[in-house]
């Protein structure tokens, strides 16, 4: 009976202590660095009047970030988005690297690798006609990188209109755009450019945001 009675002594600040043990815990779980790979959409930003053919259409991005941030990233889809300079036609060799990642707004991870590395694509001249046109309204504005960190977007999301076959725009959703803020932090605006799949023209509107400093 002794026992039992030292057992539950005191027994809510010694319930306290175990639900704060747990709490703590579950913070530091939280906290703790991992390494994880997600699958990722990948888009192409082709040179004018250009089409890109044979490229794939999923990559595989490996992040590492504390955990908390792998729970806010769900499953939100992660972005690749590759940039063609070069406007000949024919096979290009294009390389992926981690800075051509785009997470969601509000996720803080690291891009450690992304595969395939590299692959050929086709680049031919841009023939298809414009045909119809769909617009899709509130739009998130992606900021890249360290950007996004000092600064938000004003306003956070756009109306997207995109033209090109009827056959095409069957086939396209919301997650399908990505609207890119090009940051100009000195003017504190930025042009939007709109990734939409090879034979789509896409325009944002409005084409221009203000970025407002992110508070302490």
């Amino acid at each position: 009976m002794r026992f039992l009675r030292r057992l539950f002594a005191n027994w809510p600040l010694k319930l306290t202590s175990i639900l704060l043990a747990i709490l703590l815990w579950i913070i530091a779980t939280l906290e703790e660095p991992i390494s994880r790979r997600v699958q990722a959409r990948l888009q192409f930003e082709p040179p004018v009047d250009r089409t890109i053919t044979g490229a794939p259409t999923m990559a595989t991005v490996q992040l590492t970030a504390p955990a908390r941030e792998f729970i806010k990233l769900g499953n939100r889809p992660v972005t690749v988005l590759k940039t063609v300079v070069d406007s000949t036609e024919g096979v290009h060799l294009l390389t992926l690297s981690p800075s051509d990642v785009i997470l969601p707004r509000g996720v803080s991870a690291r891009a450690l690798d992304v595969q395939p590395g590299q692959f050929n694509v086709r680049l031919v001249a841009q023939g298809s006609a414009v045909t119809r046109e769909r617009a899709w309204h509130g739009v998130p504005v992606a900021v890249p990188g360290p950007v996004e960190v000092r600064w938000l977007p004003s306003p956070d999301t756009v109306t997207v209109t995109v033209r090109g076959p009827l056959s095409r725009l069957a086939t396209l959703d919301a997650e399908s755009l990505v609207v890119v803020a090009r940051p100009d932090t000195s003017a504190g605006t930025a042009v939007l450019r709109v990734i939409v799949p090879a034979g789509l023209v896409a325009e944002a509107r409005p084409a221009a945001i203000r970025l407002q400093p992110r508070g302490p």
